[in-house]
C-alpha cells in the first residue's frame, strides 16, 4: 500500500470512528472537551502508564517463547509492510488519529454503554474483546489487542478521563510504529550490505 493510500484510509477509518462516536455520544465538540481533563498532571499520568505497554513491546521483540515469537513474525509480515514507506510525520498522524478515534469509540462510547448495562468488569471485557476482534490480523495479534483493550479500559474506568487513554494509545502507537519501522529498515539494510 502506498503512503497516500494508507493516510487516506487512516483518515477515513479513524476520522469516521471519531464522527460516529460523536453522533452516538450526542456530543458537540464543546461537550467533548468538557469531558476530558487536559492537564500536565493527566499528561504525566498518561506517560507513566505507557511504561508497561513499552515493556510489553520490548518483551514481545526479545522473547524466545514460541507464541510471542509467532506474534513478532506476524507483525513483521503483516503490519510492517503497511507502514514501511511512511515518514515520521505520517506515523505521528496515524498514531494520533488512532488514539483519538479508537478511544472515543471503544472507551468513550462502547465501554461506557456496556458498563452501564452489564457492570464494570463485563463491560470492559466485552468492549476489549470487540477491540481485539476488530484488530484481527492473526489470533495472536487479536489477543494482544484484547489485553491492551483491558488495560486501557481499566485506566479509563479508574481515571474517568478519556484524554488519558487517548494520549496513552497515541503515544504507544507512535513509539511502537517508529521502533518497528526503523528496526525493519535496519534489518533490511543489513541483509542488503551482507550480500
Amino acid at each position: 500500500m502506498n503512503r497516500r493510500t494508507l493516510l487516506s484510509v487512516t483518515v477515513l477509518i479513524e476520522g469516521g470512528l471519531l464522527l460516529v462516536s460523536m453522533l452516538l455520544l450526542d456530543y458537540s465538540v464543546a461537550e467533548l472537551w468538557a469531558n476530558m481533563e487536559l492537564s500536565w498532571k493527566a499528561t504525566a499520568y498518561a506517560l507513566l502508564l505507557c511504561l508497561p505497554m513499552f515493556a510489553a513491546l520490548y518483551f514481545t521483540m526479545q522473547s524466545l517463547w514460541e507464541p510471542v515469537s509467532r506474534l513478532r513474525k506476524e507483525i513483521d509480515e503483516k503490519i510492517l509492510p503497511i507502514f514501511s514507506k511512511c515518514k515520521l510525520i505520517d506515523l505521528a498522524l496515524i498514531a494520533l488519529l488512532a488514539g483519538i478515534g479508537e478511544e472515543l469509540f471503544f472507551r468513550g462510547w462502547l465501554q461506557s454503554v456496556l458498563v452501564n448495562k452489564s457492570g464494570v468488569l463485563l463491560g470492559i471485557l466485552i468492549a476489549s474483546a470487540i477491540f481485539g476482534l476488530l484488530h484481527y490480523l492473526s489470533t495472536a495479534y487479536a489477543i494482544y489487542a484484547f489485553i491492551t483493550g483491558i488495560y486501557l479500559g481499566l485506566i479509563h474506568q479508574i481515571s474517568g478521563n478519556l484524554y488519558v487513554v487517548m494520549a496513552i494509545h497515541a503515544l504507544y502507537d507512535f513509539v511502537a510504529l517508529v521502533y518497528l519501522v526503523r528496526k525493519s529498515k535496519d534489518v533490511s539494510s543489513e541483509i542488503l550490505t551482507s550480500e
